[in-house]
């Protein structure tokens, strides 16, 4: 046994070094993004080819139309009005083919778009279901928010970037290609003033990018700091700091607005400019143009059908122009989509061998483990603890003591930094994540419920758990008799993180949830610390049902509460265990538990006298 623990032990450690080699994949390249883009497309490409198609035709049918022009200026003499006729109905019929083909291209890729955009959605929020609590401990709730919101809209854009990549140069090559046609001289002047444009739009651009991400990381400033005031509303007023809090949201608005007019005025530089250098062009076609004309080397319909062409070739570099715009904010969006979520490796995730854990009779083992959140600086240090199945065993131990880092390592919150934990002689890093959790419930302190239904909460665990089912384990939890003073029963819809529900009340909930899944392994993390006297004995009642046959692990925060559990553990800041044993045998060694049992005691006692009238 210890030879396989030593072996795991190494494979986690080589999975570690590869871990935090991706972890960090910096800047999103452009080629990189281009090639995952493209992965999300190619699912898409029965809509996304056509509307390329539908693009490049379009380029054919605006070259079309200058040459009608052309053919209906030269064609003109005399009173003959039919050649106006057919060169009217021709432009016409020219113009409705190409709205048909836009309006077919601009629905193709709009679909595109939108499924893109849900698929990407779904990638984000299903990757962030797979990363490790301390991933979210380091990031904001609302910089995730902002991801999914704002920078994937930028992203799902894509497609309709893409086929200004193609179909827009592929129209301006149509059109270069009939002006070469019409005038080989007129086109090479022309030719000349594109790489002044090139280079300048270029120039303007190059930082749009950092730009974006800026302003895309003040957005998720905001975002955060409105989901934290928004979610402790009381907190906010009890101590009057509505003021205070206006005033933190609008400096944080002011830094998005600096940094969006900072993009407004760099990108508002490229149309004019860009405009600019079209009209000076066209001005100087005009000129050659017409002397052209004057020496008669040029018809008059060339010169009207060469200038229609150089407004669409005009039109095709300001569409590239827009579309660097548009690509650098994207590979912002892109930077915070891939780099920050999508490339980030979970830390606690299956090993490459990993096995289903059989159902377990509840032997749990910490064997030396060790724990560090931060180098230096230990939460747990060389604990060696055994729960025997369907024993009760409490941690006691000051604030920062490692009572709950050790309760997490059981599910695999975290994985020890040194030594191992142990399930029915397994170690659990090589068994599947969700076998090993699927048999182990948790009942938290605080408990989190969700906005659905009472019913839809209890079944949380057991999603397929009949009516029968919950019922049960509603009454075995001391529940049934306040969801039955509902009007709704068991179909409630309890608000926000149960906000319809007292605080004994969720906890009951948590602990029907917990009774519905079955574990044979259950965690209470002081969950009755927060309660008065008289919710705590219906729900200490309840945990004392839920605990019947489990191996139970209890971090105690009332002693009063765990005197008749198997083993009590103290445990002292760093993590290390300071004492063990029984409630009896912790007394009679006059140490620290017994030093915190009688203090509670006395503070209890002073309570309640003062509480007498």
């Amino acid at each position: 046994m210890a030879r396989s623990v030593v072996k795991v032990e190494t494979e986690i450690m080589a999975v570690s070094v590869v871990k935090n080699q991706e972890a960090a994949p910096g800047r999103t390249d452009g080629k990189r993004v281009g090639r995952r883009l493209l992965s999300y497309l190619a699912k898409h490409k029965g809509r996304f080819i056509p509307g390329l198609l539908c693009g490049v035709l379009v380029g054919v049918f605006q070259a079309r139309v200058a040459l009608v022009v052309k053919s209906f200026i030269d064609g003109l003499s005399g009173r003959d009005h039919a050649p106006l006729l057919i060169a009217c109905v021709s432009v016409v019929a020219l113009y409705a083919i190409l709205g048909l083909l836009k309006y077919t291209q601009s629905i193709l890729l709009s679909v595109v778009a939108q499924r893109i955009g849900l698929e990407m959605r779904r990638d984000v929020y299903a990757h962030l279901q797979t990363l490790s609590l301390s991933y979210f401990h380091q990031r904001r709730t609302g910089a995730l928010m902002s991801t999914l919101t704002s920078d994937i809209p930028k992203l799902q854009n894509a497609a309709m970037m893409l086929k200004d990549v193609i179909a827009t140069p592929a129209q301006g090559l149509i059109t270069l290609g009939t002006m070469l046609f019409l005038s080989w001289k007129l086109t090479l002047f022309t030719l000349f003033v594109l790489p002044l444009t090139a280079a300048f739009i270029q120039t303007l651009t190059r930082r749009l990018r950092s730009i974006s991400k800026e302003t895309q990381n003040r957005f998720a400033d905001v975002a955060g700091l409105m989901e934290e005031t928004l979610a402790a509303p009381r907190i906010v007023r009890a101590f009057t700091a509505e003021a205070h809090e206006i005033a933190r949201f609008e400096a944080q608005s002011e830094k998005v607005i600096e940094s969006q007019l900072t993009a407004a005025r760099r990108s508002a530089r490229l149309g004019p400019v860009v405009d600019l250098i079209g009209a000076t062009g066209i001005a100087f076609v005009l000129y050659v143009g017409g002397s052209e004309v004057l020496e008669w080397r040029m018809s008059s319909g060339e010169l009207i059908a060469y200038l229609l062409l150089v407004s669409t070739l005009a039109g095709s570099v300001n569409s590239i122009g827009n579309l660097k715009s548009s690509w650098e904010e994207m590979m912002g969006a892109a930077d915070r989509i891939f780099s920050d979520v999508l490339d980030v490796v979970p830390e606690i995730r299956d090993a490459p061998d990993a096995t289903p854990l059989p159902p377990v009779q509840g032997h749990v083992e910490f064997r030396d483990v060790s724990f560090a959140y931060e180098r230096g600086t230990p939460a747990l240090t060389n604990v060696s603890l055994t729960l025997e199945p369907g024993s009760v065993v409490a941690l006691v131990g000051s604030t920062g003591a490692g009572k709950s880092t050790l309760a997490d390592m059981i599910p695999r919150f975290y994985d020890p930094t040194s030594g191992a934990v142990l399930i029915d002689g397994q170690d659990i890093r090589a068994v599947t994540i969700e076998s090993l959790r699927s048999q182990i419930g948790i009942v938290p302190q605080e408990t989190l419920l969700f906005s659905g239904t009472l019913r839809d909460n209890i079944a949380y665990g057991k999603r397929d758990a009949t009516d029968e089912e919950i019922m049960a384990a509603a009454r075995a939890a001391n529940a049934d008799s306040f969801i039955q003073s509902f009007p709704q029963k068991y179909q409630t819809v309890i608000g926000e993180r149960g906000a319809m529900l007292s605080g004994g009340e969720k906890q009951r909930i948590a602990i029907a949830r917990a009774l519905l899944a079955n574990p044979r392994i259950l965690i209470l993390d002081e969950a009755t610390s927060a309660l008065d006297a008289a919710t705590e004995a219906l729900v200490q009642e309840a945990l004392d049902t839920l605990m019947k046959g489990r191996t139970t692990l209890i971090i105690a925060h009332r002693l009063s509460t765990i005197v008749n559990a198997n083993t009590i553990v103290v445990l002292r800041k760093g993590g290390a265990i300071a004492e063990q044993g029984t409630h009896a045998d912790l007394m009679a060694q006059r140490g620290i538990y017994a030093a915190l049992y009688e203090t509670q005691q006395r503070t209890a006692a002073l309570s309640a006298t003062t509480a007498e009238p």
